[in-house]
């Protein structure tokens, strides 16, 4: 979808003496001055005919000159130090993570001009603003693609108790952290890591973590059955975190075909 042109609020245009309307006289209805083949705006430039340019008008143009460069040195300035984190934190070798930086900055600058300064009508400006505040924010969360899982988890963990780790230090040196247990009488109940886990009540035999008979075996069946269902919650997710940043990356892609060419004023 190109760019289109946005209806202007009536404001703006009595401000600077515009006139927006839709409708406009039909070209067969104007009286025909000259006609003629060529290009477009050679009129401009057409040699063929005397011209007289006035010491005030060329005074004029160089004037106009000056403060288009005035201006030029204005915005150049004034963005050098709305980019000056953004280019500080760019290295060459960034992939997606420096793209999404640099969108980040220009829409987050976008938005805040589009603001206070413009003079679309009412309804387009607030369309454009929330378009741009919703694309910021999937952004934000793109940039940092290990916080889809950290996220779900999350959610997952804040239902069930703070499970430990079997710490295993190594004589040569070296420290793993496995399996999701909890404190149960004088032991742990819990699920080991690795393949063909042991599961039960455990305690610690000279140093060594070892299944022994439970104090009570139906509270340690009714808390093994609750780490197996925190398992399955975690595996699912991790599931959910891969639908949650697909469906991300495709309503980025929605947002920007439909809106990034009306991303203007």
């Amino acid at each position: 979808m190109l760019k289109g042109s946005q209806p202007l609020d009536p404001k703006f245009c009595k401000k600077y003496d515009l006139d927006d309307s839709r409708e406009h006289e039909a070209f067969s209805e104007k009286k025909i001055k000259l006609q003629r083949i060529g290009k477009m705006f050679d009129h401009l430039f057409d040699d063929s005919r005397e011209r007289k340019i006035s010491l005030r008008t060329r005074l004029g143009w160089k004037r106009r000159r000056i403060n288009d460069k005035i201006y030029d040195l204005k915005y150049a300035a004034r963005n050098r130090k709305k980019w000056r984190k953004t280019i500080n934190e760019l290295r060459p070798w960034l992939g997606y993570d420096g793209l999404i930086l640099v969108m980040q900055t220009h829409l987050s600058d976008y938005v805040e001009t589009e603001e206070k300064y413009g003079h679309s009508l009412e309804e387009y400006k607030k369309h454009k603003i929330a378009t741009v505040r919703e694309t910021i924010e999937l952004l934000d969360r793109m940039k940092e693609p290990d916080e889809y899982p950290h996220r779900r988890r999350e959610e997952v963990e804040a239902k069930y108790p703070e499970y430990k780790y079997l710490i295993t230090e190594y004589e040569s040196g070296g420290t793993s952290f496995s399996g999701d247990f909890v404190a149960f009488k004088d032991g742990w109940v819990g699920i080991e890591s690795g393949k063909d886990p042991r599961e039960g009540y455990f305690e610690f035999v000279e140093g060594r973590f070892e299944l022994k008979d439970s104090p009570d075996q139906g509270e340690t069946d009714r808390l093994l059955a609750e780490v197996h269902k925190y398992h399955e919650e975690i595996t699912a997710a991790y599931k959910q975190a891969e639908v949650d940043s697909d469906e991300d990356f495709e309503r980025l892609g929605q947002l920007l075909k439909e809106n990034l060419y009306s991303w203007w004023d």
